[in-house]
């Protein structure tokens, strides 16, 4: 009796090893690289920054989104720092000021 159990136990284990999926996960990503970010973010005066973009950052900048903007971290392990470039390709860094529970409002560093 206790071979029957143990060996139904057995193929139920097997079947299900065997049916189950393979894992797909994404790959995990570096953090400590610059990703393009711009579609996170909108221009105060830009159409629609107060109504159907309402869930994206506002960041005060001279570019506004024209420009790409690059982030990386994740806030937790790796801190969030956001850069834009200029005309001459010179570095800036967008800052954020306000955070949750409010809308974040990232600032244009222009030093």
């Amino acid at each position: 009796m206790f071979a029957r159990i143990l060996t139904g136990a057995l193929l139920t284990a097997a079947a299900t090893l065997a049916l189950a999926p393979t894992a797909s996960a994404q790959p995990t990503p570096d953090w400590n690289t610059f990703y393009d970010k711009t579609a996170n973010f909108v221009a105060p005066f830009d159409p629609g920054a107060f109504g159907d973009k309402g869930d994206r950052a506002l960041v005060l900048s001279p570019y506004g989104t024209g420009r790409v903007i690059e982030c990386k971290g994740d806030g937790h392990y790796v801190a969030v720092y956001c850069r834009q470039f200029d005309d001459q390709g010179r570095e800036h860094a967008i800052t954020q000021i306000i955070s949750a529970p409010l809308r974040g409002v990232y600032v244009y560093n222009p030093f």
